[in-house]
């Protein structure tokens, strides 16, 4: 009884259940029809009342099984259409967050005085992304060599005077800077890279980001981004975006 009562409840279940009594009510009907005297095809007799009863209600079955299978069809396009419209809504918040955001950080870097631009720039790319740490290096030559050398640093254990640098291909910095690709990684194994440190405590990122920041398809910089959380395609994106916009105040 309950199983019933389910089937009933279900849209998609009672047509399916309507359209197959439907078949069988058909298949009744030609048995009827092929068993019947020949004598009372004509007559208003209870073997033609029978026929007439069955076939009226197979049709009528017939009918309320392709009332109820439009009625599930519709409903499936009105959701469908609903969450693309939901899904479109999501995907123009997002386009329309992120351009805010960059908006932002172009008048924020434009404004800034120029020994103070990069450090600022980092700083809002790295709050941007929630990262813990964050470097931007720029692309130099040394003694015929390409190399990148970090210019500016964000929560990194490191002086004021200390020199970071990479030549083209050392290390993830460099390698980079040789490929012009972009390198991201995930769950970093621990003892990587430099532990974060505030005056609560450490803790080791788990995620990196590397990317090259190109002017006219030649690396001019390099940004690289640890953080503790994830990073989406579109936060990447993102960040090298307003790195290629920092990369030209340099």
């Amino acid at each position: 009884m309950e199983r019933l009562l389910q089937i009933l409840k279900d849209p998609h279940k009672l047509s399916l259940a309507a359209a197959a009594t439907f078949l069988v009510g058909i298949i009744f009907s030609t048995y009827f029809l092929y068993t019947l005297p020949p004598t009372t095809l004509g007559l208003a007799s209870w073997g033609f009342a029978k026929v007439f009863l069955v076939i009226a209600i197979t049709f009528a079955l017939g009918f309320l099984a392709i009332n109820a299978s439009m009625k599930v069809k519709r409903e499936i396009i009105v959701f469908k259409e609903k969450s693309e419209s939901v899904m479109n809504q999501t995907g123009s918040s997002e386009e329309k967050a992120a351009s805010i955001d960059i908006q932002t950080f172009t008048n924020t870097i434009k404004n800034a005085k120029a020994d103070k631009v990069l450090q600022l720039g980092l700083s809002s790319i790295c709050h941007l992304l929630q990262a813990g740490q964050g470097a931007f290096y720029s692309v130099k030559n040394a003694d015929g060599k390409r190399v990148v050398e970090m210019k500016s640093s964000f929560a990194l254990p490191v002086g004021e005077s200390e020199k970071i640098e990479f030549e083209f291909g050392e290390g993830l910095v460099g390698q980079a800077a040789a490929s012009g690709k972009s390198i991201y990684l995930d769950e970093l194994p621990e003892g990587y890279g430099n532990a974060i440190v505030s005056g609560l405590g450490t803790a080791a990122p788990k995620y990196l980001f590397v990317a090259p920041v190109k002017k006219e398809n030649v690396v001019k910089a390099v940004i690289e981004i640890a953080t503790f959380s994830a990073l989406s395609e579109a936060s990447r994106k993102q960040a090298e975006e307003m790195a290629s916009l920092l990369a030209e105040r340099i």
